[in-house]
């Protein structure tokens, strides 16, 4: 008979049976409340009882939430009044206490939401741990992340929306993942894909211009290390590129398959705005420490224009009689030589900027040093 072996993890009212047979790790949740008070023999007999129940096969053997080695804090945005602050918070606590050893909550109110806010107070005086942090108006959500990153003391930050994107049995995933990874996103998966696939605009464009590899940039659900927290900058709307900034600035970002919500009534995005906010993404991953690359390249093949043109009409004039009195065209083209030596001149200043806060300006991470 193979050797079984039962290790006990207790911690005041919910502990961990972990028998461990031929490398393999099944996990029981033992529901006896165990405290301080309780003797000896007692726990040895709530181990036995749980140990004598009925094994599930290896089909059907349940699944244990892999921990953290360090702190966890989650991050939620919340951005308008949801039906039940209190339920939600419930629910996220008990689906993130198993993932680290401690957990710690942090509201971002975008806005003054005077019911959610107190909603949260009440849960705070309560005793839950978690703190709020309320904007006068509402930012957004990047510098809600900003603010947020700052505030959080865990080594791991899990960002969770105010409405469930994924089903919350799915998390251990981003943990298994985070093991070696820098930052972990979520790729949903549905069984409605063609609702889905609707608003795929935004990652075909990004794949397009960007050589985006990821499937889903508008999940608000993520895993990343302090380290990638310390080092994000975001603004504006950059918070839907936030893997591929950090994959940028060296991160390694995985993209986790997981079982998916579809929000309803969804405002949609309009296209000119979703298309300009792809444009400054491509331009500050691109082009913010080589601006003269940018603006040089438009600015050469203006004048280039503007000069072929203006050439030719000079042909015209000296060689085929051509008067250049009444054509507008040569206005047109002294104009267009202009406009070009104007953006070379912006991608020129571009330049002396980078080159003077060059010390400043950092778009590389060490991963290690080695002695």
């Amino acid at each position: 008979m193979p050797e079984v072996v039962f290790l006990l993890a207790v911690d005041h009212g919910r502990g961990l049976l972990l028998p461990r047979q031929n490398g393999f790790v099944v996990s029981i949740t033992l529901m006896a409340s165990i405290t301080d008070t309780d003797s000896p023999e007692s726990i040895a007999a709530d181990a036995a009882t749980v140990s004598s129940r009925p094994r599930e096969g290896a089909g059907s053997r349940a699944r244990e939430a892999p921990l953290l080695d360090a702190p966890l804090s989650v991050v939620v945005l919340v951005d308008r009044e949801p039906d039940d602050i209190a339920s939600l918070h419930r629910t996220y606590r008990e689906a993130t206490r198993p993932l680290a050893p401690e957990v710690e909550f942090i509201y971002v109110v975008d806005g003054p939401l005077e019911r959610t806010i107190a909603a949260l107070r009440e849960l705070a005086r309560q005793g839950e741990p978690l703190s709020i942090l309320t904007f006068p108006k509402a930012f957004g959500e990047a510098s809600a992340l900003s603010v947020a990153f700052r505030e959080a003391r865990g080594g791991y930050i899990l960002t969770l929306p105010v409405e469930t994107q994924v089903e919350l049995d799915e998390l251990p995933e981003l943990v298994t993942a985070i093991a070696d990874a820098d930052l972990v996103v979520c790729r949903r998966l549905t069984d409605r894909p063609l609702r889905l696939g609707k608003s795929k605009k935004l990652e075909y464009l990004s794949r397009l211009l960007l050589g985006s590899s990821f499937e889903d940039l508008r999940c608000a659900v993520r895993l990343l290390r302090r380290s990638v927290a310390d080092e994000l900058v975001l603004y504006g709307n950059q918070h839907r590129f936030l893997p591929l900034i950090a994959q940028t600035q060296g991160f390694l970002v995985r993209e986790v398959p997981v079982r998916g919500r579809i929000r309803e009534n969804r405002r949609p995005r309009l296209a000119v705005n979703l298309l300009l906010d792809l444009l400054t993404i491509y331009f500050l991953l691109r082009f913010v420490q080589k601006p003269f690359r940018f603006f040089g390249g438009f600015g050469m093949v203006i004048l280039a224009i503007g000069g072929l043109v203006t050439a030719w009409l000079v042909i015209e004039r000296l060689f085929f009689g051509v008067g250049l009195a009444d054509r507008p065209a040569l206005i047109l083209s002294t104009l267009t030589i202009v406009l070009g030596i104007q953006i070379i001149a912006v991608g020129l200043i571009g330049e002396i900027i980078a080159f003077a806060h060059a010390r400043n300006l950092k778009d590389y991470k060490i991963e290690k040093i080695l002695e």
